[in-house]
């Protein structure tokens, strides 16, 4: 099928227009040459010459009346100007066409175009895409109202989904901040117990140590307070059955009695830190002592437990000189 003809629009136009002008130009300057007799000189005496030269010697050419060399001169000028002109409007034109070209090749994003039909260019189409494309455009032209109807629909659907998408995305943010708040508060609550733990610790140690307390009785192995965390951070006491010796490690130790013991001695801060970590394993080294321990309380720990608490002080002991050459 052909290829229907669509109409000029104004710059094309123009550019027609222009294009005839120039050739009716070129065809009147021929025309008026041969009709002022430059045909009629002598070719053969100098050779080739141009149009200006033609003119200028056809005014000498009548040796009846003197030349009038102003209006030979403002004739020249004339046909210099009108060919400066034409040169000017051929250089316009290719211009245009290395334009036109260069942004026949230019891409505008879909989201972007208003679109698609409209953006469109009919000069890189086929014939049955260019006929398509016409299609559609009366299509558009006939069913203007449906077509808005639709454009508008298609920009509500777009904005309830960026809404959607927003309101995903802020309910994620609050979620993860929730989790956030979640985990700082648990980290609290896991601290405020270990806290606890090791107050409790204290508290029975003093009391094992000072010597105008009643409790004289006897001291089985879960009465003696370990430096460790129990299993579970609850009011339950660690028995026997529940402690083993692989358990009693230099990690374990740390983390009850050095809370802070990520921390680098690189400053005066973190040099006093380290003054501190050593004082605290040289109280514990005291009071787990193996001789230590066996003169002031092994005397009241029961036969049946006795075996077992000298193995886990023992432990105790050893574990504290790591980490005490660890600290120096």
């Amino acid at each position: 099928m052909t290829k229907l003809r669509l109409k000029r629009t104004p710059a094309e136009e123009l550019e027609r227009a222009q294009r005839k002008a120039h050739k009716a130009a070129k065809k009147a300057a021929k025309r008026k040459r041969k009709e002022g007799g430059y045909d009629s000189l002598d070719d053969t005496a100098a050779g080739p010459s141009t149009g200006k030269k033609k003119h200028a010697a056809a005014a000498f050419s009548d040796g009846s009346h003197n030349p009038d060399y102003d209006a030979i001169r403002a004739e020249l000028e004339e046909m210099q100007f009108r060919e400066k002109m034409w040169g000017a409007l051929e250089d316009d034109e290719r211009l245009g066409g290395i334009d036109s070209r260069f942004n026949g090749y230019s891409h505008i994003p879909d989201r972007w175009a208003p679109d698609k039909h409209d953006s469109a260019d009919p000069q890189y189409m086929g014939d049955d895409e260019y006929a398509e494309w016409i299609r559609e455009g009366m299509w558009k032209k006939k069913h203007a109202r449906e077509y808005e109807e639709q454009a508008k629909r298609d920009a509500e659907k777009a904005a309830r989904r960026a809404r959607e998408k927003e309101i995903k995305a802020q309910t994620s943010r609050l979620e993860r901040l929730a989790l956030e708040q979640e985990d700082i508060r648990r980290k609290e609550r896991q601290r405020q117990r270990e806290e606890e733990y090791r107050q409790r610790y204290e508290q029975r140690w003093k009391a094992l140590l000072d010597n105008r307390t009643k409790d004289h009785g006897p001291l089985t192995f879960k009465d003696i307070p370990w430096p460790l965390f129990p299993a579970q951070l609850s009011k339950q006491r660690v028995s026997d059955s529940s402690l083993k010796m692989e358990e009693i490690s230099s990690e374990a130790v740390a983390a009850f009695l050095l809370p802070d013991s990520g921390d680098n001695a690189t400053s005066v801060k973190n040099r006093d830190v380290s003054r501190r970590k050593r004082d605290k394993i040289k109280e514990t080294l005291l009071r787990y002592h193996p001789d230590k321990f066996e003169g002031r309380l092994m005397n009241r720990v029961p036969e049946s437990d006795r075996e077992n608490v000298r193995e886990a002080v023992g432990q105790v002991a050893r574990v504290l000189n790591v980490l005490m050459s660890e600290q120096s």
